[in-house]
């Protein structure tokens, strides 16, 4: 169907206008799908962080384009030990990278990038409160960096400058606890795995995989502070251990990936009071499957309308139907993942690419995305990039 000019300026105009009263139906759609289009060729650059220790380690950068798929071949930009997860800002002209120090401690990297190149220069490094660190992430303001450490449950708050620059930590903290006990091999004691801040940059999230629980802070952007909300944590099923975190683009459901007992819970976000309220829980695995597995990464699609999740051991990228009246999933596809230990995946802005880390074969994989099904199809892989475990994805729309 096409559109005069003045019939597509009172339809850009209502979706704006239904944007202001929080439409979740024009946010999943409206205006996503006025950016699509897929028979344009786009050039893309992807950064691949790996999580070992000698010389073939640290940060790959590939070159690659789609409409038809095409890549380059990746090569070791930025050599790091255990640099195995990344941050980009919006703008993306500055890359923030987690490394583990000589002795264990946790640090993290801050670089520019050159948008004609791909280039990357380090600004400089800070040290984190705990030992090596497992994530990060940007505060929406992108004025704080914040990460956690698994093993030793800190979570710290950097101030960052206008160059990008890390800062001397403003905070750091160490989650307490005896650990929820319910899986005595993994939750003997807190585990922070994963910080996020809500849409409305208020509230920081930590999910604490040992504890079963997600913290709840209050958050001040000025200050870079963190305070336990008036309901500070939303108690997790036993043994399920919380690992990573999506975010609908309504802004009222926030979905948890479980590492322990392979689920995906919704919860009810209400910003108002700062509290979770958990309301649906599915299973990640197919019910005859009798190994060992646990999840890893979970992602919304652009348009709101898909969620994804993936399986380590049974070795699968899992697809949901995202509900648009009440959030709520149900099952679409489960696809291999193309190799072992699928730990990371990314969906390019548009919705149209996504790339799969398979740690334990050293591959990453790429897969088409159906727009109207959410579906996957593997479409090719890149071979031998190190114990890759992170995926950040750059494309003319970033």
């Amino acid at each position: 169907m096409m559109l005069r000019e003045s019939q597509s300026n009172q339809f850009v105009g209502l979706i704006l206008e239904q944007l202001n009263t929080g439409s979740c139906f024009l946010r999943q759609v409206g205006v996503w799908s006025l950016k699509m289009n897929t028979d344009q060729i786009v050039e893309y650059t992807a950064y691949y962080g790996t999580s070992g220790s000698d010389e073939t380690n640290g940060i790959y950068r590939q070159f690659l384009s789609n409409a038809p798929l095409s890549l380059d071949d990746p090569e070791l930009i930025s050599h790091h030990n255990k640099a195995g997860f990344m941050r980009l800002n919006r703008k993306g002209d500055l890359l923030y990278a987690i490394e583990t120090g000589s002795e264990g401690e946790g640090q993290v990297n801050a670089f520019s990038r050159d948008s004609s190149t791909g280039d990357l220069s380090l600004l400089g490094s800070q040290a984190a409160g705990g030992g090596g660190l497992c994530h990060l992430n940007l505060d929406r303001s992108e004025r704080w960096l914040l990460s956690t450490s698994y093993n030793d449950a800190f979570v710290t708050v950097f101030p960052l400058a206008v160059d990008g620059t890390v800062g001397e930590l403003s905070q750091s903290f160490q989650l307490e606890g005896a650990g929820s006990q319910a899986n005595p091999e993994r939750q003997e004691a807190p585990h922070a795995h994963s910080v996020y801040t809500d849409p409305t940059n208020r509230y920081v999230f930590v999910c604490d995989l040992g504890m079963d629980r997600i913290y709840v802070y209050a958050f001040d952007v000025e200050t870079g502070v963190l305070t336990p909300a008036s309901t500070p944590y939303a108690k997790a099923v036993p043994g399920s251990g919380p690992r990573h975190l999506a975010f609908h683009g309504c802004e009222r459901w926030v979905y948890a990936i479980n590492e322990l007992n392979g689920t995906v819970a919704l919860y009810d976000w209400n910003s108002e009071v700062g509290q979770l309220t958990a309301r649906q829980s599915v299973k990640t695995l197919p019910s005859d499957f009798m190994g060992s597995s646990t999840t890893a990464e979970i992602l919304i699609h652009p348009n709101n309308r898909y969620l994804y999740a993936s399986n380590r051991g049974h070795d699968s990228i899992v697809v949901y139907s995202v509900d648009e009246s009440d959030g709520s999933l149900a099952l679409v596809q489960r696809i291999s993942s193309g190799g072992g230990h699928p730990r990371n995946f990314i969906l390019d802005k548009s919705g149209q690419l996504l790339a799969v880390a398979n740690r334990d074969s050293n591959n990453i994989v790429f897969f088409e995305v159906n727009q109207e099904s959410g579906m996957l199809v593997q479409q090719k892989t890149v071979e031998n990039v190190p114990v890759c475990t992170c995926i950040r994805l750059l494309g003319p729309e970033s």
